[in-house]
């Protein structure tokens, strides 16, 4: 049970560059549940793959956004954290993870000698921490400086959180995930438009798998073309739905193969959605990925995971049971794991939603953390 963190007057102070679409629920809550300031960098950004204004009209809360000054190695710098810090006065103050607002933090609090609690959100995965796989050197040299200073770290995998808790001894585990109710019931307004695009695409009897992200090299969607060609199943589909610059050559190469792809091309909001209505499996194919906030999309929808090993987000998924995880170098493995899905393949109706897949529940997490922000 949460406790009423506003009858204790707990002040939340967060600066943040912008917020996705699958961090609203937990941002909105947080101003819920703590008098609170959020301070954002980022005010649009072209670079986003989703819609900006559609994410702002769920707002709780009316953000105050930082004067930009600079970029620096992809990293926006602004002014107004000290004036923020002084004139809150906050008892936590939660930062992005490993960036210049937690630096600056650090700094402010030991030059005026304050004892705010700072609270640092990291979407590290295992795969980045315990394997050496992280997205760059500057990344790996700033979480040895930067942990070190703070108090505590919300993580998105089990067991990175564990990984922290045993090198720094600190650690909250909140993976990156929507409240089930909310989601669900948008889903379930969905059906209708997802057995029309069903039946437009010829999907209603066959087992589709799903890729959602960016086409580069990263995301490795090579490996699912290859592995689904190895199926050779005609009664499957597989739908590749994003943009990026690998979009000409991974469609040359799907024919090439010999294979049918429906490439969507970038969707978003009720567009994308809708797809996790129809999808029997989501695969996230990607050699590293922090996370991969569209597992927790597909499983909400009852759509089920095949899930790169070396990604963030198999943390949801139970071997068997909602899904499989699988090494994404290993092109044998996902063919295999496709093929096991296609045994156990049931349609959907499009009558009414299926059952979650979702194996933890979005409100438990949350108030086991904000109960551990309050004990701070």
């Amino acid at each position: 049970m949460v406790q009423n963190s506003k009858r204790l007057m707990k002040k939340l102070l967060i600066f943040h560059p912008l917020i996705a679409p699958y961090r609203i629920d937990l941002f909105n809550d947080l101003s819920q549940f703590f008098t609170t300031r959020v301070c954002l960098t980022i005010k649009n950004s072209s670079l986003n793959s989703f819609d900006d204004d559609a994410v702002k009209r769920q707002f709780q809360f009316n953000p105050t956004y930082l004067k930009p000054l600079l970029k620096l190695k992809g990293r926006m710098i602004c002014k107004g954290y000290w004036k923020h810090l002084n004139e809150f006065n906050p008892d936590i103050v939660l930062v992005s993870e490993f960036s210049i607002d937690a630096i600056i933090t650090t700094i402010h609090r030991k030059i005026n000698r304050r004892n705010y609690k700072i609270v640092s959100m990291c979407d590290d995965s295992y795969n980045m921490v315990a394997e050496n796989n992280d997205f760059s050197f500057i990344h790996k040299i700033l979480r040895k400086i930067i942990v070190p200073q703070i108090d505590e770290l919300i993580l998105v995998e089990k067991k990175v959180t564990e990984w922290y808790n045993a090198h720094y001894g600190k650690g909250i585990f909140f993976p990156i995930i929507k409240n089930d109710d909310q989601a669900r019931e948008n889903y379930r307004k969905l059906l209708p438009l997802s057995k029309d695009t069903a039946k437009y695409y010829g999907l209603e009897k066959k087992c589709v798998f799903l890729f959602v992200g960016r086409l580069i090299k990263l995301k490795n969607v090579t490996t699912i073309l290859k592995a689904y060609a190895k199926i050779n199943n005609k009664d499957t589909a597989l739908v590749i739905i994003g943009d990026g610059e690998e979009s000409t050559s991974l469609q040359k190469e799907a024919k090439a193969l010999g294979i049918n792809v429906i490439f969507t091309g970038r969707l978003t909001g009720d567009k994308l959605l809708l797809w996790y209505n129809i999808a029997n499996y989501l695969i996230l194919s990607s050699y590293t990925e922090a996370f991969g906030a569209v597992t927790n999309e597909a499983l909400l929808a009852g759509c089920k995971g095949i899930i790169s090993i070396n990604a963030g987000s198999n943390c949801l998924i139970k071997e068997g049971i909602n899904g499989y995880i699988f090494n994404p170098s290993n092109i044998h493995e996902l063919a295999t794991k496709m093929v096991s899905a296609t045994i156990e393949y049931v349609p959907p109706t499009f009558k009414e939603l299926r059952e979650s897949q979702m194996l933890i529940k979005y409100k438990d997490l949350r108030d086991e953390l904000i109960n551990r922000l309050v004990q701070l």
